[in-house]
């Protein structure tokens, strides 16, 4: 628990003021790492689950105000994708069920209903090499790493839109 406390501690004064950043393509294309979390409804996801959708994994905490400030946007994305084989799945870091659903009822006027995954024990981060808070990766339909983002950005801009579109099988 100490070691997860620093860690925490120094994300927090790593990213403290972070505005918003461009996403870096990852080349070469690399496979996912796992990822196998609970939902708050107690559902387990796996990443291998999501075979043939883009999906964007977000890592963040309700403590962290990047974080916070960029949820209204990733919901904005969500629903502009409608329709469309993409996903976001929002890992919130060691925090409990309780704090996620009272950040998510101070949230309600953006209406956030994206899946969040639980990280109880801080072993995704660890996993991820996620130093900063939020970071975030752009998985493809064949499951492959394409982008990375290490702080907040606006998810519904022209640039995550269009990288994300990208990525999503074309119509015939």
């Amino acid at each position: 628990m100490k070691n997860l406390a620093w860690i925490i501690m120094s994300l927090t004064l790593t990213l403290n003021g972070a505005v918003a950043n461009e996403l870096k393509p990852i080349e070469p294309r690399a496979p996912f790492s796992s990822l196998k979390l609970q939902d708050l409804n107690g559902k387990t996801h796996s990443l291998a689950d999501y075979k043939g959708k883009v999906v964007l994994v977000n890592f963040w905490a309700t403590w962290c105000p990047p974080c916070r400030a960029e949820m209204p946007s990733l919901q904005r994305l969500k629903e502009h994708m409608t329709g469309k084989p993409f996903v976001i799945l929002a890992v919130d870091m060691a925090e409990t069920e309780a704090e996620i659903r009272d950040f998510l009822r101070e949230m309600r006027a953006s209406k956030i209903d994206f899946t969040i995954l639980m990280d109880k024990d801080g072993k995704s981060i660890k996993t991820w090499k996620v130093s900063v808070f939020p970071t975030s990766f752009i998985i493809d339909t064949e499951g492959q790493l394409r982008y990375s983002l290490l702080g907040a950005t606006e998810w519904d801009g022209y640039e995550p839109v269009h990288a994300i579109e990208g990525l999503l099988p074309k119509k015939p």
